[in-house]
Parts: C-alpha cells; sequence; structure tokens
C-alpha cells in the first residue's frame, strides 16, 4: 500500500479546521463559558496537526475564536508568528457587522 501524502494532509487540514470549531464548542458549553480541561486536550491535539501542516487560516474560523484573540494566543503560545496566523481584524468586524444584520433581520421577521 502506498501512502498518498497529498492527501494526508489534505486531511488532517480538514480535521485542524474541524478541531477549531470542537473548540468553540468546547468554550460554549464549558462551566465558565470560556474555557475547560476539554480545551485544553483540543488545543493539544491541534497543536501537533498545525505543526505538521502549518495553521489553518483564519478565515475559516468561527469568528468568535479570532474576536476572542484565541487563535492568535494559541498560535502565539506555539511559537508561531507571522501574517499567517494575523487576521484582518477589519474584515473580521465587517464579518461580524453582518452576521449581526442577518441575525436582527431574522429577528425582525424579515
Amino acid at each position: 500500500m502506498s501512502i498518498d501524502t497529498d492527501r494526508l494532509i489534505e486531511v488532517a487540514r480538514e480535521e485542524l479546521a474541524c478541531l477549531w470549531r470542537d473548540l468553540e464548542d468546547a468554550r460554549g458549553s464549558a462551566i465558565s463559558g470560556q474555557w475547560s480541561i476539554r480545551c485544553d486536550n483540543l488545543v493539544d491535539r491541534m497543536k501537533d496537526l498545525t505543526l505538521l501542516v502549518g495553521p489553518t487560516p483564519w478565515d475559516e474560523l468561527p469568528i468568535t475564536i479570532l474576536e476572542s484573540g484565541i487563535y492568535q494566543r494559541i498560535h502565539a503560545a506555539w511559537g508561531i508568528d507571522g501574517p499567517d496566523v494575523q487576521p484582518d481584524m477589519a474584515r473580521v468586524a465587517e464579518v461580524r457587522a453582518r452576521l449581526d444584520a442577518q441575525l436582527a433581520a431574522i429577528r425582525a421577521g424579515r
């Protein structure tokens, strides 16, 4: 059996993006609403994959992970810095405004 390394990298990147979403879910279900042991476990798994395949692009992440600075702080703790892990906060704010407007429209019945 031969190993398709390109496919392996693709799968690892997909899993890493899913782990970021799982982290957001774990934060939401934490007793404090911020962090839990489950969050720590997810971050440990994310680190291993990130060091293998590189950081997940910030525009593929839950917006709250970016707004809270978690994405940036986690990468800094891992010693990963640079433009790849510095979200464009103006674009993040635009996405937040769009999401808030959509939610307001839904609530207003539009």
